[in-house]
């Protein structure tokens, strides 16, 4: 027994040899406190506390903004370009209209003669409306054809249709109110030539007509006119619509 005794004792000695000294368990308490003072510090910070002087350069992402959170005032004047706007997200009521100058592609809507072009070909009208004598006025001149008209006394009408460009065609026709039609063509109309669009009209000779004319040059050029045609008590009347 007596034996037995002492070897517990000596297991027990040595057992309290390993126990922490009184500093050890002061500075493990001390580093358990401080450990724990960081992570209250990080989770519990004071309103206000952290400015631009505590936040890393990049820190604060898209994630970290909540939805709608940043207004007009926050955003610095100019901040915004096109690089950052979408393609096709302004909308009319998103433009202020007196900052716009002219539309880009839209240059020739400026004057009213340009804004009379339908698929790049220019629509015109044409007017002779004169009292006899009126002697010879150019009426039309268009990508080459130039139609000139003549009141004399009688009164009495006359349209000539000349060509800047050789080898081209020209063919005129419509209908008079005696009920008949007229037909009249030069399919070598040159430069010296002179081609009268209201020839072989029959009885009504140059009034009481309604026609059309077709100017067409080897470069594919064409001019198409719709005219009427008309010798009133006092005057003449050569009028329609071009487009070249």
């Amino acid at each position: 027994m007596k034996g037995s005794r002492e070897r517990v004792g000596a297991i027990r000695a040595a057992l309290l040899a390993y126990r922490p000294s009184a500093s050890m368990l002061v500075a493990l308490a001390a580093l358990f406190v401080a450990l724990g003072g960081t992570t209250y510090a990080v989770t519990k910070l004071p309103k206000r506390s952290v400015g631009p002087a505590q936040l890393k350069r990049n820190a604060v992402r898209t994630q970290h903004i909540k939805a709608r959170n940043v207004t007009r005032s926050r955003i610095a004047r100019r901040a915004i370009d096109s690089s950052l706007v979408a393609s096709n997200s302004l909308t009319g009521g998103d433009i202020r209209e007196g900052t716009l100058g002219t539309v880009r592609n839209a240059t020739n809507a400026a004057s009213a003669a340009d804004s009379a072009k339908v698929g790049g070909r220019t629509v015109q009208k044409f007017s002779f409306v004169e009292a006899a004598p009126t002697a010879a006025t150019t009426v039309l001149a268009v990508d080459g054809l130039t139609l000139t008209a003549v009141c004399d006394a009688g009164p009495a009408l006359a349209v000539t249709a000349s060509t800047s460009v050789g080898g081209a065609f020209i063919h005129s026709g419509g209908t008079h109110s005696a009920g008949g039609t007229f037909y009249a063509e030069d399919d070598s109309f040159d430069t010296v030539d002179s081609f009268d669009p209201l020839q072989d009209a029959g009885a009504t000779g140059s009034t009481n007509l309604r026609g059309t004319l077709v100017y067409a040059r080897t470069d594919g050029t064409v001019v198409t006119a719709d005219f009427l045609a008309e010798e009133t008590a006092t005057g003449c009347v050569f009028a329609g619509t071009a487009v070249g």
